[in-house]
């Protein structure tokens, strides 16, 4: 199979943008992923899934608690952040507004949701670990704007106006 096909046809399946969060005794790191879902409702349970290369997999993997923060159609450059330059900086949050979590790790500010989590399992996948953490608290904003979507290779916009009828 020809992997850049392979990325091609995954890239048609749209999906929302999330920075995972975490804190190992001080050292905070991020990352952007739209590898993320919801796995089970009971117990409440999510994937992350971290390349075996990330500077990342040794922050969530020693902090054993993370944050899933779901960005908003705003936060573009947080997300074009924490994907590309700002990825292997020291200090990733010099400029990204956040507040620590119950869990230590970073809310991201302007986020549409947040799930705090606790490393529930580890699973290989391939070249990723899959993180599987069990949610301990939502953080919901009441207004519904609009999300940073991923497709075909870029960003997107929704329009919120749309809605199927039936």
């Amino acid at each position: 199979m020809d992997p850049k096909e392979f990325r091609t046809t995954l890239g048609r399946f749209a999906t929302g943008v999330t920075v995972v969060t975490a804190d190992n005794s001080g050292v905070r790191r991020g990352m952007t992923a739209n590898a993320f879902s919801s796995l089970s409702l009971d117990p409440p349970l999510v994937i992350v899934c971290v390349d075996y290369k990330a500077s990342f997999l040794n922050v969530i993997q020693g902090a054993k608690k993370f944050i899933v923060n779901f960005l908003a159609e705003d936060q573009k450059s947080t997300s074009d952040w924490f994907a590309g330059k700002g990825r292997d900086t020291e200090n990733q949050f010099v400029d990204i507004p956040y507040e620590p979590g119950e869990n230590g790790a970073p809310i991201l500010t302007g986020s549409l949701a947040n799930l705090e989590c606790e490393t529930h399992q580890e699973l290989p996948g391939g070249d990723h670990l899959i993180v599987v953490g069990r949610v301990t608290r939502i953080i919901l904003e009441e207004d519904v704007r609009p999300p940073l979507l991923f497709y075909g290779g870029a960003y997107r916009k929704m329009d919120m106006g749309a809605q199927y009828e039936g």
